[in-house]
């Protein structure tokens, strides 16, 4: 049953979207900036620890709430599970293995120095490794661990709210790669498929 408490989280889970996206859009980068100068560059590091910050408290409000379990990972469903968290963690390590998680985090832009991944040396896309496979790993890795856990009202709220920001995300993602690496990007996605390996499947089942 739905309770006020449930209403509030879906409320406060919105709100941190919203912030979690505006705050890394390229309106809001062009906007602050300029004006930040050459503190900018530690710009992405504060952001990761507000979006931190921000989302642990929201965790915590939702296990708070006494909710009705919906349904539980047990018996033979729990091979499904670990197998589940097993790509998920999988998909963690391989993508970082090809990101570069000093960007990622913060620290790079600190120390002034630029660097992408995205773009291999000879300054084509990367398609190395996991990338080649599928071309967001991190959404997709996450995605499959949040609907890994056992399932109440509140955490099916959680999972339902961030599902739809992870794909929402990940398209807007991909409009900023298309803006910025042009045809090249273009091909890369009708080549790899965005979230699950359907192509790369396809590929593979011809052969």
């Amino acid at each position: 049953m739905i309770s006020t408490q449930h209403i509030l989280l879906c409320i406060f889970l919105l709100l941190w979207c919203f912030f979690h996206s505006s705050l890394i859009s390229n309106q809001f980068i062009s906007y602050i900036k300029p004006k930040l100068g050459k503190q900018f560059r530690t710009y992405r590091i504060l952001y990761n620890l507000f979006s931190l910050i921000t989302f642990l408290p929201l965790i915590w409000y939702s296990y708070s709430i006494k909710s009705e379990m919906i349904f539980t990972w047990s018996g033979n469903f729990m091979v499904v599970r670990v197998f589940i968290l097993l790509i998920s963690f999988y998909l963690f390590f391989a993508g970082s293995r090809t990101y570069d998680l000093s960007s990622f985090l913060g620290f790079r832009q600190i120390q002034q120095k630029e660097h992408h991944k995205t773009i291999s040396d000879d300054e084509n896309i990367n398609t190395s490794g996991i990338l080649g496979v599928i071309r967001h790993p991190w959404y997709t890795a996450t995605f499959l661990f949040i609907w890994a856990g056992n399932l109440n009202t509140s955490s099916l709220i959680v999972n339902v709210i961030l599902s739809i920001y992870l794909i929402i995300g990940c398209l807007l993602e991909e409009k900023k790669l298309v803006l910025k690496y042009g045809e090249q990007y273009r091909i890369y996605q009708k080549n790899v498929s965005i979230l699950f390996p359907w192509k790369w499947l396809k590929t593979k089942l011809k052969r």
